[in-house]
């Protein structure tokens, strides 16, 4: 298993080998939201984007 590190704290995320890019993942250290994305052919973590509810309006 991989381990990629956290944009937030710089601490480590272990990602399973067959993890896709879009997957999230909480680091447990300081509870970030991170998604898997590949970046120049290797795979990095990035802080997920939060979305926020559609009421419809």
């Amino acid at each position: 298993m991989p381990e990629l590190k956290c944009p937030v704290c710089y601490g480590t995320v272990k990602v399973p080998e067959d993890a896709l890019d879009g997957e999230l993942f909480e680091h447990e250290e300081c509870g970030a939201q991170l998604e898997l994305v590949t970046s120049n052919g290797s795979k990095v973590l990035k802080l997920a984007e939060e979305v926020g509810e559609d009421w419809g309006e």
